[in-house]
């Protein structure tokens, strides 16, 4: 008797940057040596860096350390060990909570475990085909999907994961076509390249891709002034040395159980009051949470006590333990909050999260206020505007005008106003509207299950053969920025996929987002 083999599972990953690396890692624990056909749509001439860790300055590094950068969840060492095998590659041979890589070096760990796991995959039969395209449409196709091309051909398959990327090009001051705007910071060697070393440079943001072009404007000796502007003047925030503290009461365990009893909605003011229970616990003081959330404390002023706190962090640390309780927590509670709590929680608190979410690493922030200090680094809040003239810019923040020779562009849309697509990807996600097939959600990206990243119809129902994955769910998850988060979401997504599930399967364990 013939037993017929099972026909491979046809997977397309619309999509070749890092959120993409990490589904395929995940692909490759999930269906091991099971019959697979990889399609991989994307256009560019390089796969899995995406923008963040191309070739770049050496000074631009990583802010997380190893055991949470790594591609394997169930192998905390993994990107550590890759590391210190690069002898002689002008990176560190150590990675700790003090000492990081640059970001290139982290894209070269990216295109070598994905080379290594493809080639293994493709030994035990997977097929794996790239196509150097760009997807303009997808759309269920019976119980399968369909993904146009540029070309006018198409990929069907069984299913197609959307991992696009983020959007570029935020612009709110509409300064493109400026010759001395530079609308995004990276890489940093070519996009600062020509800036004067004497120029007044105005730096639009205060976050980590602000902190990059600052440190990149300094590696390449930079003698002019630069203003950190936006908003709030709130930093990313100083990483604090690591801790063994573990929440206790705002897990995903408790979120979901409460989710799940017999209860009110849950609101904003109940999740802040766990936080709050939760940082006491771990020895906080009712002083200590007030200073950290206060948007009254800011700038220089900000980042010089945060470094002289993280002298006093011991074993158990509040401030980490407690911004740990939420981002393994945010894909349970956020979804489930009303709108109206949403929009409190963009106006309250989203500058405080993408800070505590999206540390610096200390010796960044030393050098930071080694610039400060010096009198060439200046930090402002309540940027109102930035008008252009002939040969320079007009900057109005804080009661004050100030003029600047460039502007760079290092902030992101804020989060109510998300643009639903990066702009690559505006005729797939145009198509999957039109073709009823997904709708825009309020606060980003696409409308999708949460369990699963599968997008939802007009009417709520999961399509169970296109999914998303990164800026695209960023509505529905709010938080999915950085390795940690796109490798748990891969697995979440790669075990629905491999057994079948309509509501996935339990994600890593939540140890690999500890801070």
């Amino acid at each position: 008797m013939r037993l017929e083999r099972r026909a491979a599972m046809r997977i397309c990953l619309v999509g070749g940057g890092t959120a993409a690396a990490c589904l395929v890692m995940a692909l490759a624990r999930a269906f091991g040596s099971r019959d697979v056909d990889l399609v991989i749509v994307e256009p560019s001439d390089r796969l899995w860096r995406g923008s963040a860790y191309r070739m770049d300055r050496d000074e631009i590094v990583v802010n997380a350390p190893a055991a949470m950068m790594t591609l394997v969840p169930d192998d905390p060492g993994h990107a550590q060990r890759w590391l210190a095998r690069q002898n002689g590659s002008g990176a560190p041979n150590s990675w700790t909570q003090e000492v990081f890589p640059p970001r290139h070096v982290y894209g070269r760990y990216l295109e070598e475990s994905l080379a290594q796991t493809l080639d293994g995959l493709k030994a035990a039969g997977w097929r794996v085909t790239w196509l150097r395209r760009r997807a303009v449409s997808a759309a269920p196709s019976g119980d399968k999907a369909m993904v146009g091309l540029d070309d006018g051909s198409s990929v069907h398959c069984d299913h197609a994961a959307l991992c696009v990327g983020n959007p570029s090009g935020y612009d709110p001051y509409r300064l493109t076509g400026h010759p001395s705007y530079i609308p995004r910071p990276y890489p940093a060697a070519s996009a600062l390249g020509n800036v004067p070393p004497s120029a007044s440079v105005a730096v639009i943001g205060c976050g980590l891709t602000a902190v990059d072009a600052v440190l990149g404007l300094r590696a390449q000796r930079h003698q002019g002034r630069i203003t950190m502007l936006s908003r709030d003047g709130i930093l990313a925030a100083v990483r604090r040395p690591q801790q063994a503290g573990r929440p206790l009461v705002l897990t995903p365990q408790a979120v979901r159980k409460r989710l799940e009893g017999p209860f009110p909605p849950l609101r904003l003011a109940e999740v802040a009051a766990m936080a709050r229970e939760e940082a006491l616990l771990a020895g906080a003081t009712p002083g200590q949470i007030a200073a950290e959330l206060s948007l009254a404390d800011w700038g220089v002023k900000r980042l010089r006590r945060q470094l002289a706190d993280r002298e006093d962090v011991r074993d158990v640390d509040w401030l980490q333990v407690a911004t740990w309780a939420l981002i393994t927590t945010v894909h349970d509670w956020w979804p489930a909050l009303p709108s109206s709590d949403r929009r409190e929680f963009f106006l309250r608190y989203h500058r405080l999260w993408a800070s505590f979410t999206s540390p610096m690493p200390a010796a960044t922030a030393q050098t930071l206020l080694e610039m400060a200090s010096s009198g060439q680094l200046h930090i402002l809040r309540e940027l109102e505007d930035v008008t252009p003239a002939k040969q320079e810019f007009v900057v109005r923040a804080h009661d004050r005008t100030m003029k600047a020779d460039v502007v760079i562009c290092a902030a992101t849309a804020a989060s109510a106003g998300r643009p639903a697509t990066p702009a690559g990807a505006q005729d797939l996600t145009a198509s999957l509207i039109r073709n009823g097939c997904a709708r825009q959600h309020p606060d980003g990206g696409l409308c999708v299950e949460p369990e699963t990243g599968r997008l939802l119809d007009p009417g709520g129902s999961p399509q169970h053969s296109l999914l998303a994955l990164g800026y695209l769910t960023s509505g529905t998850h709010y938080y999915i920025s950085g390795i940690p988060m796109l490798v748990w979401r891969s697995e979440a997504i790669a075990a629905a996929l491999a057994t079948g599930s309509p509501t996935g399967a339990a994600p890593a364990s939540s140890d690999l987002l500890a801070p």
